[in-house]
């Protein structure tokens, strides 16, 4: 604790830094923080080098039509769907697992004041996720770049605007998902139900949209948060989807909400 921070706070209560402190530490000490960022990087990394040098080798053998649609840029990026998972874990065990070990009472004995401290998680959680986010990004699309350019297939410079967004997006979106794990853990205060929730909301859904009829199939595919943000990591533009960050703007929304949600349920439920 610092001098400065004791100095301004009246004995006995934990102000906001404090919570920050407290958090970070927390973070910092478990041990799935770093399987989680480490095994993420690892896999991101791999499936961009695979997915370059398939779709690379491909290419030459593509229609007209669909090489007018290969996206080099999403080919390099596609490791987010994995990602959002683990980042959406990283982000409920932050909470989850501190109901798990009950060791919330003592949190919450330490400082009354909830929001503070679901705030202090979340301040904690984005400053640890969003660089993760853009690291996974940024090492997702130079290995996916790689391959293709070696695998002589269309492919893109850092130079290039929508490697900029995409990179830029991919990170954010990594941000939003793991935000998302918090929200829904702080409601489910389950870890096992919060992964199965993650896993149905985040990919399951995405699987079966195409399955879905008519209208119903084009608004989610459309208007699915995950789907809709998703579109950010895409060079190739569908009509009939979200522009980019359009759909990168659904998915904050949703966080929003969810957030929201968990403010409410948190301050009123007991520990």
């Amino acid at each position: 604790m610092s001098g400065s921070a004791t100095a301004t706070a009246p004995a006995g209560r934990a102000t906001f830094p404090h919570c920050l402190r407290a958090e970070w530490i927390k973070i910092r000490t478990m041990r799935s923080t770093v399987h989680v960022i480490l095994g993420t990087l690892a896999f991101c990394i791999g499936l961009a080098s695979l997915n370059g040098t398939s779709a690379g080798g491909e290419y030459g053998d593509l229609t007209a039509a669909d090489q007018a649609a290969f996206d080099p840029l999403a080919t390099s990026l596609r490791g987010y769907l994995l990602a959002q998972i683990a980042l959406g874990l990283l982000g409920a065990l932050v909470i989850t697992s501190e109901y798990g070990a009950r060791t919330i009472v003592s949190t919450l004995t330490a400082v009354p004041h909830r929001a503070r401290v679901l705030a202090a998680k979340a301040t904690v959680l984005v400053a640890v996720v969003l660089p993760v986010g853009l690291l996974v990004s940024l090492s997702g699309f130079l290995v996916g770049q790689a391959a293709l350019a070696g695998a002589d297939a269309p492919h893109l410079g850092l130079s290039d605007p929508q490697a900029l967004r995409g990179i830029l997006g991919g990170g954010l979106y990594l941000t939003l998902a793991g935000l998302f794990g918090l929200a829904i853990g702080a409601v489910i205060r389950s870890t096992t139900a919060t992964v199965t929730t993650l896993f149905g909301v985040l990919l399951i859904v995405q699987a079966f949209a195409p399955a879905l009829p008519g209208a119903l199939g084009d608004r989610v595919a459309k208007y699915w948060p995950p789907l809709a943000g998703g579109q950010i990591i895409t060079g190739y533009r569908d009509p009939a989807l979200l522009a980019p960050w359009s759909g990168l703007a659904v998915m904050a929304g949703c966080v929003a909400a969810l957030l929201t949600a968990a403010f409410i349920v948190f301050r009123k439920r007991d520990a």
